[in-house]
């Protein structure tokens, strides 16, 4: 027998209608027409949920335009292709990293080996024509969804996920592209009109901080829907290994010496408060013994005018007055004492032999005018 084809006659032989088998050719067709209505009534149901995640929003698309955005949760929508969704991460916190790549993070981090185009990034001119190694990275969020899927697109394929249920992750990859673009012209501005000795040790923050405001200024005028979080500096050192040691002893340096000089200053003031505080209480102390010395000898002077007064208008009333109160003043301060007068020829008669009775610490009165002890009576 020779051979037939798929539809019954004999290979190389005339064709003819009768050699098709029409019953099994209504029977597929049959087939087709019924499972086709099943497959699009079960597509529609499988595209017409989606669930958008916690950290993200939903931007639904009805024929290429916008027509609703969602925000986290179980969602219903017309069937694909009809209604197309992309998620936005709003939530999250995205990272870019120029100068390196971390292969796994963690309380010890693997970095991957550098690769060239690595160090091309890295490696700067500084404005003082010396060659720096800067490694950063930029941490930014998505701001306005709409903006940030169509306001800036690329020129190469997007290369986006779609999803069974229609939406659509990864969602303009050219907006990181253009973030990295912007921060290493930025990074290189900023370090080309530094010096190396700032880039390397007091500039880095002030560095990140400009570098910041500056990469944000460029998305706004780009309309990129992205709010830049932060511009850190990881590492700064020279190019090559030959230097980084100089370089290190130098950094090094200039920390000890801003601890010195911070060590210095605290001293100072700590020292400074205390020696304004005794000079000032010495001041106080001085101001009031001089107060004190002027108004006693205020005080004196004016006694003594006053009896300069009295002296003029009673020359020897004064002068007896004043001998006597002198005279009281300096016995009252002499303790036991005898006083003679000119008829008195011995001293032995007025001696007092006896001694004191302890008892009676009291001693007799005697007599400003004879000397003798007066008795009881104030008789000698």
């Amino acid at each position: 027998m020779s051979p037939r084809d798929p539809f019954g006659r004999q290979r190389g032989g005339p064709f003819r209608a009768g050699d098709i088998p029409w019953d099994e050719a209504r029977r597929g067709i049959r087939g087709v027409l019924v499972g086709l209505p099943i497959f699009a009534v079960l597509m529609a149901g499988w595209t017409s949920f989606y669930r958008i995640e916690a950290s993200d929003e939903g931007v639904v698309l009805r024929f290429g335009q916008e027509w609703e955005t969602v925000q986290p949760g179980l969602h219903v929508k017309l069937p694909w292709p009809i209604d197309t969704v992309y998620e936005v991460p709003v939530q999250r916190i995205q990272t870019l990293e120029f100068g390196f790549e971390t292969e796994r993070a963690g309380r010890v981090t693997q970095y991957a080996p550098k690769s060239e185009e690595q160090m091309e990034v890295a490696e700067m001119l500084t404005g003082d024509l010396n060659l720096g190694h800067v490694e950063w990275i930029v941490q930014y969020r998505v701001q306005d969804p709409l903006d940030y899927l169509f306001q800036i697109g690329s020129t190469e394929p997007a290369g986006i996920t779609s999803l069974p249920d229609g939406a659509v992750a990864n969602v303009n990859p050219a907006v990181p592209d253009v973030i990295s673009d912007v921060s290493e012209s930025v990074m290189r501005k900023l370090v080309g009109d530094s010096s190396i000795d700032f880039v390397l040790t007091i500039g880095r923050e002030q560095l990140a901080e400009q570098a910041q405001v500056l990469i944000q200024e460029e998305l706004d005028s780009f309309d990129a829907g992205v709010d830049v979080i932060t511009v850190k500096l990881q590492t700064t050192s020279p190019p090559t290994e030959a230097v980084q040691d100089a370089f290190q002893e130098v950094n090094r340096a200039r920390q000890k010496k801003e601890r010195v000089v911070n060590d210095a200053l605290g001293e100072r003031n700590s020292i400074i408060p205390a020696a304004r505080g005794a000079k000032d209480q010495a001041i106080a102390e001085a101001e009031g013994f001089q107060n004190r010395i002027i108004l006693e000898t205020t005080g004196e002077i004016n006694a003594f005018l006053a009896q300069l007064t009295e002296y003029e208008k009673a020359p020897d009333v004064t002068r007896k007055r004043l001998y006597l109160e002198a005279m009281e003043e300096v016995l009252t301060r002499a303790g036991d004492k005898i006083i003679i007068d000119d008829s008195v020829r011995g001293l032995v008669p007025l001696l007092d032999l006896n001694p004191k009775n302890p008892k009676n610490p009291k001693t007799p009165k005697t007599s400003k005018t004879s000397g003798f002890p007066l008795n009881r009576g104030g008789q000698p």
